[in-house]
């Protein structure tokens, strides 16, 4: 775990660098330490009672922060106070209006708490819902965003050409669940991300530095598992990865994997991975290129099956074989 947790700040001291230039690599390194508020999305049912949490944390450690006061507001209003625990977490039970509609809740340092490096405020989309609502789960990376978060980090992450348009048509008449395995640290930077990028409000459901370890498969079964307790009507689950889209399908929603492979790889071993990951899939799972066939799928009922792609990456390495021959 040290060895994993060593890695990834040493890649956000990188990406620091990169967004600001090397003469101020130290300084963005620096400020990644600095304590920061973190707080989560959530998905709950209209008129039940919820828990806001809020976490202060430094760097990617949650600790020695203990008995600082957090206040969360709706609006102007204050609806209430907590104390942080030993990890650094404040939570408030709140009862959800019973209208369902979405609430952007703020949660602030107490001002008598902050210290010279002030602590900014933190935001959490909570999504009241009916009990039948119908969900739509996305992934981020390399689903809605063109590459991995570092990118985002760096500023430099682009959109999938036509995810917005196809989520936001999606938007109207479900609740599009952001559920990414990203850790939680990087929310913010990860919901400025898709509002600058035009995609429909929702939940962006993040993983905790635990959770981070267990792997993407076992992070969203878990959530999911969670999920449909509360919300049984997961109608469609959108994903890069083969373990991903197993885990939709487990739970009832429609799968549709995006891959896009490399087709310029000279290593038939590569292709023919993937493609018996395919194979290992249920038959309802769609594998898409693109966004336009993402539409396709849940707009138009067309079909893609996960055999077609089978074939093409059997047939491509099959090909690079042959040419290593010759």
């Amino acid at each position: 775990m040290r060895i994993c947790l060593a890695a990834l700040m040493v890649a956000l001291a990188g990406a620091a660098a990169l967004c600001a230039g090397v003469g101020d690599a130290t300084d963005q390194a620096a400020q990644k330490l600095l304590p920061a508020l973190r707080a989560s999305d959530l998905l709950v049912e209209a008129g039940q009672e919820a828990a806001l949490e809020a976490s202060l944390g430094t760097g990617l450690r949650k600790e020695g922060l203990e008995g600082k006061r957090i206040q969360f507001f709706l609006g102007q209003q204050m609806i209430g106070e907590a104390r942080t625990d030993g990890g650094g977490t404040a939570a408030l039970k709140w009862k959800v209006p019973e209208k369902p509609a979405d609430y952007n809740i703020r949660a602030a340092l107490n001002p008598a708490d902050q210290s010279q490096d002030k602590v900014a405020d933190a935001d959490i989309f909570v999504a009241a819902r009916a009990k039948d609502a119908t969900l739509v789960v996305v992934d981020l990376d390399r689903t809605v965003v063109q590459s991995g978060f570092f990118s985002v980090l760096v500023g430099v992450a682009k959109p999938m050409p036509g995810a917005a348009v196809v989520l936001g048509r999606l938007a109207k008449d479900n609740t599009v669940l952001y559920l990414t395995h990203r850790p939680d640290f990087l929310a913010p930077t990860s919901k400025h991300w898709l509002a600058e990028n035009g995609f429909p409000p929702g939940p962006v459901l993040t993983s905790t530095m635990n959770t981070l370890l267990g792997g993407s498969g076992a992070y969203k079964a878990a959530r999911l598992a969670a999920i449909k307790k509360a919300f049984p009507s997961v109608l469609i689950g959108i994903g890069d990865k083969t373990s991903d889209v197993k885990v939709y399908a487990d739970f009832g929603a429609r799968p549709i994997l995006l891959c896009q492979p490399d087709w310029s790889e000279h290593e038939p071993e590569k292709f023919e991975k993937l493609a018996d990951e395919l194979a290992a899939l249920p038959d309802l799972v769609q594998v898409v290129t693109n966004w336009r066939e993402v539409a396709a799928v849940c707009f138009e009922k067309a079909t893609f099956p996960r055999q077609n792609m089978e074939k093409r990456l059997r047939d491509t390495a099959r090909d690079l074989r042959r040419k290593g021959k010759d």
